[in-house]
């Protein structure tokens, strides 16, 4: 169960794309963006960044992510689809121990 539990966590990461996304010192979620350029994320123009401004790239992926397991495309994720992605990113679906 335990390992049930940590592969879907994990999958969950790799979906998202939080596993390599990083942002430090210049860096703007890994897209090497320098904060200088703020009329980048500024998408309104007002010379603010709002949090909907700011947090759009990660929506975007994470929007990104749940479209590519939802492969029927009906908004939701059954456990065949979720499946079908643990098996091909090489995750024993069978098996819980």
């Amino acid at each position: 169960m335990y390992k049930l539990l940590l592969t879907s966590i994990f999958a969950i990461m790799m979906a998202a794309g939080l596993a390599s996304v990083s942002m430090a010192g210049h860096h703007y979620h890994g897209y090497n963006m320098q904060m200088s350029e703020m009329s980048a994320i500024d998408s309104d123009g007002d010379g603010t960044i709002t949090f909907d401004e700011f947090s759009a790239p990660t929506v975007d992926r994470l929007k990104s992510g749940f479209n590519m397991l939802d492969t029927d495309n009906n908004g939701k994720i059954d456990q065949k689809e979720w499946d079908e992605y643990l098996k091909v990113h090489g995750f024993n679906v069978g098996s819980e121990s």
